[in-house]
Formats: structure tokens, C-alpha cells, sequence
């Protein structure tokens, strides 16, 4: 088996996208950041909506004192 070597890694030419391309990609991928925490908001307002609706269709009955 062939080892890697620091002359190997260092003859590898690595590509990277142009300064606007990559601003391109970061404004997107932010995008996408806002609508999954905009989607976990709705998520956890829907999850409190469910609960009380079931509160009110199972509410807890108190114990009247004997």
C-alpha cells in the first residue's frame, strides 16, 4: 500500500469557486438557514397549539373535597 506523502499533497492543485461565487453560495446557504429555523418556529408554535387543543379535549378534572 502507497503512503501519502507532504510532495504528493503538495503537487495536488485545488480549485476553489471566485470570491463572488462563493458570496453566492454563503447568501444561500444563509437562505436556507433562515427558512429551517423559520420552519422550527412553526414547528414548536404548532406542537403548543396541539397541546392545548388536547387540554381542552381532555381537560384534568379536580378532585372536589369530600
Amino acid at each position: 500500500m502507497k503512503n501519502i506523502t507532504r510532495p504528493d499533497v503538495r503537487a495536488l492543485e485545488i480549485t476553489a469557486p471566485s470570491f463572488d461565487e462563493q458570496q453566492k453560495i454563503a447568501d444561500c446557504l444563509s437562505s436556507l438557514d433562515d427558512l429551517i429555523t423559520a420552519q422550527a418556529q412553526k414547528i414548536e408554535m404548532l406542537k403548543r397549539h396541539k397541546k392545548g387543543l388536547m387540554q381542552q379535549l381532555f381537560p384534568v378534572m379536580e378532585e372536589e373535597p369530600a
